[in-house]
């Protein structure tokens, strides 16, 4: 919280502001502070409720995205309080808002209270959240989130990071280190997925700045970082399980940390709702779905043996010098009704490589959640 301050300090310095000019805005619960026309994720202004709870007045979203009207900040903070109906599943608050698609947010899972999955991060990237991809402590959080009571959520955003506070902590329960739409800037939502209340909202802007230059590629030895991606395709129309005979259009793309290419920076996530069957994602080729294929060269000189491990979501086909050599699937409730389809290196196969440059392709399928792969060398043996 010490280095929050004197950053919002010295920006207001920097900018020849006082304080006070970076002003704390409240916003009433009542319709005409939001946006309440029909939400792309569920909500519509005939079920959303502006009322009293718990004895203040606050607003109901049974499921969607509520936007505050005329909200937008680059650094800021953002206050609300919050309480889950009974059986609620997600609650949350959404910022830098550019569109319904492309967003960062901050939630709270109830039925999770007091577990690793009780807070999240995820932003949406073209059209979907990519939640089966974000895993580590820097977007994942432990809470106890109480039944019919308020709670206090404090997001302090600066750059690529957030922080965020519960309560009277001076703590953060979450420190977000790089938000994936970078130092982007935007408006300021509400979420609910099976039903919350909002109340107390307020939002600060700081000083505007320059943006932040790009980071750079990620590098790591044995990562396969650099790629050619191809346009995206619907999996009811191209079969992933044999090799492209001619695809005419490749754009240079590149792993980020922590080592995947995050597809959905490129393309536009097909965000199926509800999920297909298992059945019907067993026999591929699921209608809705979309595949994009990448590929690589990886040079030897003499020739080797490697093992590549993989990570992929939700569905991939790898071929080598034109041969298929792996397969899987690891889509939401795919491998067992619990399966999250969480992303991880986790799947590996040994790889002959010939003198010279081999070409690594991979046809990788989304459903909805995330839609990544990650590939890395390793020498025969390792563990």
């Amino acid at each position: 919280m010490f280095k929050f301050c004197f950053f919002a300090i010295a920006a207001l310095a920097g900018c020849g502001l006082s304080a006070s000019q970076a002003q704390q805005i409240q916003v009433s619960m009542s319709p005409e502070r939001f946006d309440t026309g029909i939400s792309k994720t569920g909500s519509s202004a005939g079920t959303i409720q502006f009322g009293e709870f718990l004895g203040r007045r606050a607003v109901f979203l049974p499921s969607g995205l509520l936007t505050v009207k005329g909200a937008s900040f680059r650094d800021g903070v953002v206050e609300a309080d919050l309480a889950s109906k009974p059986g609620g599943l997600f609650i949350g608050i959404a910022f830098r808002m550019e569109s319904e698609a492309n967003l960062e947010m901050i939630y709270l899972r109830p039925g999770a209270s007091d577990t690793i999955e009780a807070m999240q991060y995820t932003p949406r990237l073209k059209g979907d959240a990519i939640w089966q991809l974000l895993n580590s402590s820097h977007e994942k959080a432990s809470a106890h989130i109480p039944g019919n009571q308020w709670m206090h959520m404090k997001i302090v955003v600066t750059g690529r990071t957030c922080e965020v506070f519960l309560n009277e902590s001076k703590a953060p329960t979450l420190t977000v280190t790089n938000l994936r739409r970078g130092d982007s800037e935007g408006g300021v939502g509400l979420w609910s997925l099976g039903g919350g209340y909002f109340t107390n909202l307020s939002y600060q802007p700081l000083p505007d700045r320059k943006p932040l230059p790009d980071l750079p590629p990620f590098k790591q030895a044995g990562l396969l970082s650099d790629w050619e991606l191809s346009p995206a395709f619907d999996a009811g129309d191209v079969d992933a399980s044999t090799y492209p005979a001619s695809i005419n259009q490749w754009e240079k793309v590149h792993a980020e940390d922590p080592g995947f290419v995050l597809v959905n920076r490129y393309r536009t996530s097909p965000a199926m709702f509800p999920m297909p069957s298992r059945e019907d994602m067993q026999k591929g080729r699921v209608k809705g779905a979309k595949v994009v294929f990448a590929r690589t060269q990886i040079s030897s000189v003499e020739g080797s043996e490697k093992i590549l491990k993989i990570g992929y979501s939700d569905d991939i086909v790898v071929y080598l010098n034109r041969k298929p050599i792996f397969s899987g699937k690891n889509a939401l409730s795919y491998r067992n009704d619990d399966s999250l389809g969480t992303f991880g290196l986790s799947d590996e196969t040994h790889i002959h490589l010939n003198p010279g440059d081999n070409e690594l392709l991979v046809a990788v399928t989304e459903y909805n959640g995330g839609w990544a792969f990650e590939c890395e060398l390793f020498p025969v043996g390792f563990e």
